[in-house]
C-alpha cells in the first residue's frame, strides 16, 4: 500500500493541494463523526446521574450529536469533490505518461508484444490508481475510525484500550496472511484476462478472415479456452476469501463482547479506579459503540484490503511499461545537406528469430541524394528489414553507417531526422478521413488535397457526401484495399514533406498497373531532390530508377543501372524471366 500512495503523490503533481486538502477535510469529517458516541453516551450518564434534573444538559449534549453530524456532511461534501478532482488529475498524468512510455519505447519492444496486452496493461494501471486516488475517503474513515476509537476506549479504561489494540493486532496479522495468498492468485488471474482479451481484440479485429475460413465454431471454442484459463485461480481465490471472511467476523464480534464485558467487570470490581466504581450505562454504551466500530472498521478493513490487493496486482500490471527502454523517436523531419549516404557491413537479427539466420549479412551500399534505387529480388530477401534499418526504426548489430564519409555515432537517431518510410500495410485510424491524415499533425486544406492527389485519391474522397469530414469505419472496412492504400499513401505524404530519403516498401502493390504507375511518377516528382528507396514488385516499374539493388538472402548480390545489371547478372534475369511467364 506504500508504494501506492507513493506512486498517487508522484502523479498527482500540480494537484498536489487538492489532494492535501481533500485529506484534511475528510479527516476532520470523521473527526465530527467520532464525537457522536461520547457525547450520546455522555447524555445517558446524566441522565443516569441525574434523573429528571438531568434532562436539559441531556437535550444539549443530544443537540451537539445533530451538529456533530451536520458538521461532519459539511466537510465530506467538498472533501470528496476535491478528492475526485485530484483523482482525475492523477488518472490524466498517468495516462499521458504510460501512454508516452509505450511511444517511447523501441519497436522490436512493440513487436514483442500483443498490442491488445499492451492496451490491457495501460488501462489496468490507469483504472487502478484513479479508482485509488477517488478512494481515499475510505481509508481515511478507516484510520480515524479504527484509531479514534481504541484512544476513546484507553481514555474510559486503559486495560480496556490494551485489550482492543492486541486484538486488533491479532486481526491485522491473519488479514495480511489471508491476502498475500490472494493476491498471487489476483497476478495470475490478471494474466489470463490479458491473454483473453487479446484473443477477443484479435478474432473480432480479423472478423472478415474468420467468415471467410468458415472458422467461427473454432475460434468460439479458443476464446472459451482462454476464458476458462482464468478460472482455477479465481477459484483457489474464492475459498481463501470465504475463510478470511469467516475469521475475521468471528474474531471481530468476539473481540467487542469481550471489551464490553471487561469493562463491565472492571466496573464493578473497582479495579479501573474510584472513578469507575459505578458502572455507568453511558460510559457502557461508549465502549460497545466504539468497540463496535472498530469491529466494523476490522472487517471493512478487509473488504478493502481485499481491493487494494486487486489494485496494486493492477496497477502492477504497468511495470513492463515502465522497464520498456526508451527510444529517440523524432518528432519532424530535420534533414541536413547530405550528399551520400554510405552503408558498410550491415548485420540485423530479428530479436525474435532465435537460431535463425540473419536477417540482413554483410550488406554494403552507397546511396546518392537526387537517385532513386529499387531494391528487387524473392520474397524474404531483407527488402523491407532494409528500408527499416535505413528509416532508423531498427539498429543492426554490426555495420556501419554514414554521411559523406562522416561515420554516425547513433544512425537510427539521425535517419529519423532524414527519412520518412512509406510501409506497405494500408493502417487505418479510428476517426474522420481528416485526422486519418494529419494523425495529429497541423497542415491546411491546401496541404492535403496536394497530397491526396499525389496518391491519385482526389476524385475518391470528392465523391464522399462529407469529403474530408467522413468518418471511417473501423479499418476502413467500408473502402476496398486499393482506396485504403491510396489513402495510406496520401497521409504518408503529407509526413514525408521535406524529407532528404524517401523510403518505399511496395505501398502501391494493392493498385491496378496503370494507376500505380501514375501514382509512383507523381511521388518521384515531388521529391525529386531526395534519394528514393523502393521496394518493387512489378519489374516493369523499373524503367523509372537510376539503379537496381538485386537482393538475395539478406545480402546485396549487385547493384546498378537496370539495363547493367541485366547484362551482367543471371539472377537478375532469372527474375525478370520469372515474372514475364507469370503475367503471359
Amino acid at each position: 500500500m506504500r508504494h501506492l500512495y507513493h506512486e498517487l503523490w508522484r502523479y498527482a503533481a500540480g494537484a498536489r493541494g487538492l489532494l492535501l486538502g481533500a485529506f484534511a477535510l475528510l479527516v476532520g469529517s470523521q473527526l465530527f463523526k467520532l464525537a457522536v458516541p461520547w457525547l450520546a453516551g455522555q447524555a445517558i450518564n446524566q441522565i443516569q446521574s441525574g434523573g429528571l434534573s438531568g434532562l436539559p444538559h441531556a437535550g444539549l449534549l443530544l443537540a451537539g450529536v445533530f451538529c456533530a453530524t451536520a458538521a461532519s456532511w459539511a466537510m465530506h461534501g467538498p472533501g470528496r469533490v476535491l478528492e475526485r478532482n485530484a483523482a482525475m488529475r492523477v488518472r490524466e498524468t498517468l495516462f499521458a505518461a504510460l501512454t508516452r512510455r509505450v511511444l517511447d519505447a523501441p519497436l522490436a519492444w512493440h513487436e514483442a508484444r500483443h498490442t491488445a496486452e499492451t492496451v490491457s496493461r495501460v488501462n489496468q494501471a490507469t483504472g487502478a490508481l484513479y479508482g485509488f486516488a477517488e478512494s481515499q475517503y475510505i481509508y481515511l474513515q478507516n484510520g480515524v475510525r479504527l484509531f479514534g476509537p481504541v484512544i476513546a476506549l484507553w481514555l474510559i479504561a486503559p486495560a480496556v484500550g490494551i485489550v482492543a489494540v492486541c486484538g486488533y493486532m491479532v486481526l491485522g496479522f491473519l488479514i495480511s496472511r489471508f491476502d498475500r495468498r490472494i493476491m498471487t492468485y489476483s497476478l495470475r488471474e490478471s494474466q489470463t484476462e490479458r491473454r483473453l482479451s487479446a484473443a477477443l481484440v484479435d478474432s473480432l479485429g480479423n472478423i472478415a478472415t474468420v467468415f471467410a475460413l468458415r472458422r467461427r465454431n473454432g475460434v468460439a471454442n479458443m476464446m472459451l479456452e482462454r476464458m476458462r484459463a482464468t478460472f482455477p485461480p479465481l477459484r483457489r481465490s474464492m475459498v481463501i476469501n470465504e475463510a478470511k471472511w469467516c475469521t475475521v467476523d468471528l474474531l471481530s464480534a468476539l473481540l467487542w463482547c469481550v471489551l464490553v464485558a471487561l469493562y463491565a467487570w472492571l466496573a464493578a470490581s473497582g479495579a479501573s479506579g474510584p472513578d469507575h466504581q459505578v458502572l455507568k450505562l453511558g460510559n457502557v454504551f461508549m465502549v460497545y459503540e466504539y468497540a463496535r466500530e472498530a469491529g466494523d472498521v476490522i472487517t471493512a478493513i478487509a473488504v478493502h484490503y481485499s481491493g487494494i490487493v486487486g489494485t496494486q496486482a493492477s496497477y502492477a500490471a504497468a511495470q513492463p511499461i515502465e522497464a520498456a527502454g526508451i527510444e529517440k523517436w523524432a518528432d519532424a523531419l530535420e534533414p541536413t545537406g547530405w550528399r551520400q549516404l554510405r552503408i558498410e557491413g550491415l548485420r540485423f537479427h530479428h530479436a525474435a528469430a532465435r537460431g535463425e539466420a540473419p536477417a540482413l549479412e554483410g550488406v554494403d551500399l552507397a546511396l546518392q541524394r537526387g537517385r532513386r534505387y529499387a531494391l528487387v529480388g524473392p520474397s524474404g530477401a531483407g527488402k523491407s528489414t532494409l528500408l527499416r534499418l535505413l528509416a532508423g526504426l531498427d539498429r543492426p548489430q554490426a555495420g556501419t553507417i554514414g554521411f559523406d564519409g562522416e561515420l554516425l555515432a547513433d544512425p537510427a537517431a539521425a535517419l529519423r531526422l532524414e527519412a520518412t518510410l512509406i510501409p506497405q500495410q494500408s493502417e487505418i485510424f479510428e476517426g474522420t478521413l481528416r485526422e486519418n491524415l494529419l494523425l495529429g499533425a497541423s497542415a491546411d486544406d491546401t496541404q492535403l488535397d496536394a497530397a491526396l492527389r499525389l496518391a491519385a485519391a482526389e476524385d475518391f474522397v470528392a465523391g464522399l457526401v462529407q469529403g474530408l469530414d467522413t468518418v471511417v469505419a473501423e479499418r476502413g472496412a467500408n473502402w476496398s484495399g486499393g482506396q485504403r492504400q491510396r489513402l495510406a499513401l496520401a497521409r504518408a505524404m503529407v509526413a514525408a514533406q521535406g524529407s532528404s530519403l524517401l523510403l518505399l516498401d511496395e505501398p502501391t502493390s494493392s493498385l491496378d498497373p496503370d494507376t500505380e504507375r501514375k501514382v509512383l511518377d507523381r511521388v518521384l516528382a515531388s521529391h525529386a531532390g531526395a534519394c528514393v528507396v523502393s521496394s518493387v514488385h512489378r519489374l516493369n516499374l523499373l524503367d523509372r530508377f537510376d539503379e537496381v539493388v538485386l537482393m538475395q538472402d539478406g545480402r546485396v548480390l549487385d547493384a546498378g543501372p537496370p539495363g547493367d545489371l541485366a547484362l551482367r547478372s543471371q539472377a537478375f534475369r532469372d527474375l525478370l524471366s520469372a515474372q514475364t511467364a507469370s503475367s503471359a
